[in-house]
């Protein structure tokens, strides 16, 4: 008997629908699978086999085939094992045929019946809502990322509960639901629980990971504030111990919250690499993500065979912070020329190309010389020019080109250390932030200033007679880019909004220099 069922895979940041037929006819017993499936959707076979079983229903004794449709998408994915077993359980007569139509399905098997979580939940439930599926049947453990893609959605927990569903028009299960017969319907209220401990946890850490914790390094956090303003990236440059790391750490809590387009596109993400359970949680807290140097380019920008996000897509409306960058393979840095520029990175595989979201707010931070010394008034440098050299290579023209805002931080004194003087605050430092975004939101900006197309440069960031002749000098002077050009008039736009000044004055062009020409 033939049946078919409707579920999808995610491909890179995207689901895509696919078609599962099963008939059962006479012969040797046993599953063959047609289809391009993966390694890890031909070991689904046992998998299903006693699942059906161990949830109570008869086994077919004839020969099962699967197809996969469409024949030329790749499938790697064990979210494929529900809608296999269920359309088994159609064809053996258990669910009515005629109602698998109305349903997408997605979800793994564990041996005894129970539905387990899958990997990008979210972007293939979202595909299976605009194809205009009646109904969509996921695991319980993907029940947050459910209650992101809205729609009639149920959250299962066994095979027998799938089951139950599939005998029912989708229609009529929403009216049970509504009734509260059903109890597995998710609705968007279902993560209010888990927004407001989340709301109470985030301040909590934000009350206690402060900027007013860091002695000193005044200038620092005045440029930490304008590269969030204006989500510039940032490279920090000092001997060890004088704050880097620390200042770093503290960045994500200067930054705006969250909108709901950002919150969706990271919960997206966040499904894609299977921690679909935090994507809710990350209305009150952006990514912060912190690789080890020792880390592969894979690791950064992602790929494999079914390419998956790498960091820089995890930090994806976050911060990404490459310590010691220095010490990171040289071509693991030359990595992240395209992405910086971009915003987004693709891999191409078989004839498919992967597309993954990575704007993030770079943050780096090196020490000055291999020894850390260089330039410390109470410790010599004890490395050689070729030591020197060889470590400042690490970091290409290109890469420094494309970041906007560089700051050498000093040593804090004792008095700084212990004077009892707080500094600027995180609080007081996010506020500035959120009041340079608002001025530039009235003025009909609703982007970072680092993203601002070059066709709109003269529009945002045009300057006076006398800007002009100075940007013209500072041009010839320093041997500019047109890239840095631009760079600089961005990071000069964002020091005009924290000043509420509607024109890029002298002093602001001055100070966006000075962080671009810092050594």
């Amino acid at each position: 008997m033939y049946s078919r069922t409707r579920s999808a895979v995610c491909m890179g940041m995207e689901g895509r629908e696919v078609f599962v037929e099963t008939d059962i006819t006479r012969g040797l017993p046993g599953i063959g699978m047609s289809g391009l499936a993966s390694t890890m959707v031909m070991e689904s076979r046992e998998r299903i086999k006693n699942a059906v079983i161990n949830s109570g229903y008869e086994f077919p004794k004839g020969r099962i085939t699967v197809n996969l449709t469409p024949a030329s998408l790749r499938k790697n994915s064990s979210c494929l094992d529900l809608p296999i077993a269920a359309g088994i359980l159609a064809s053996e007569g258990y669910i009515r045929t005629r109602m698998l139509d109305k349903w997408g399905i997605i979800g793994e098997l564990a041996l005894d019946g129970r539905v387990l979580g899958v990997q990008g939940a979210l972007p293939m439930m979202l595909h299976m809502k605009d194809i205009g599926l009646k109904g969509i049947i996921v695991p319980e453990a993907n029940r947050t990322e459910a209650a992101l893609a809205g729609g009639n959605v149920y959250a299962v927990t066994s095979l027998r509960e799938c089951a139950m569903l599939l005998s029912m028009d989708p229609e009529e299960a929403d009216a049970k639901a509504d009734s509260g017969e059903l109890v597995s319907k998710v609705r968007p209220s279902d993560a209010m629980d888990i927004l407001e401990a989340e709301k109470e946890g985030a301040q909590a850490a934000a009350d206690d990971i402060d900027f007013a914790d860091i002695a000193g390094q005044e200038n620092a956090k005045r440029a930490v504030v304008i590269a969030a303003a204006g989500r510039h990236g940032l490279l920090m440059v000092g001997s060890p111990g004088c704050g880097k790391t620390m200042i770093a750490g503290r960045m994500a809590g200067v930054m705006p919250a969250m909108t709901d387009r950002e919150l969706f596109e990271t919960a997206i993400v966040r499904s894609v690499a299977g921690r679909g359970y935090d994507s809710i949680r990350l209305r009150y807290k952006r990514p912060f993500r912190a690789p080890h140097h020792t880390i592969g380019r894979a690791g950064l920008v992602g790929g494999g065979s079914y390419p998956v996000p790498g960091e820089i897509t995890l930090a994806h409306n976050g911060v990404l912070f490459l310590d010691e960058i220095c010490e990171f393979n040289r071509d693991v840095i030359e990595s992240l020329r395209v992405p910086l520029e971009d915003k987004r990175i693709t891999h191409f595989r078989k004839g498919e190309a992967y597309t993954f979201p990575c704007n993030f707010q770079v943050v780096m931070a090196a020490n000055p010389c291999p020894c850390g010394f260089l330039g410390d008034p109470d410790r010599e440098c004890t490395c050689t020019q070729a030591d020197l050299d060889r470590y400042r290579r690490k970091l290409s023209g290109p890469i420094m080109d494309r970041i906007d805002m560089k700051i050498s931080l000093k040593k804090v004194g004792y008095d700084e250390l212990t004077g009892g003087s707080k500094g600027l605050t995180t609080r007081e430092m996010r506020d500035q932030v959120e009041s340079a975004l608002r001025y530039a939101a009235e003025r009909g900006r609703t982007i970072f200033n680092s993203e601002i197309p070059d066709h709109d440069l003269d529009k945002y960031c045009h300057l006076g007679q006398e800007e002009t002749k100075f940007m013209n000098r500072a041009y010839d002077a320093f041997a500019m880019s047109p890239r840095a050009y631009k760079r600089t008039l961005k990071v000069a736009r964002t020091i005009a909004d924290l000043d509420a000044s509607d024109d890029i004055k002298m002093e602001h062009i001055a100070e966006a220099l000075g962080y671009r020409l810092q050594e």
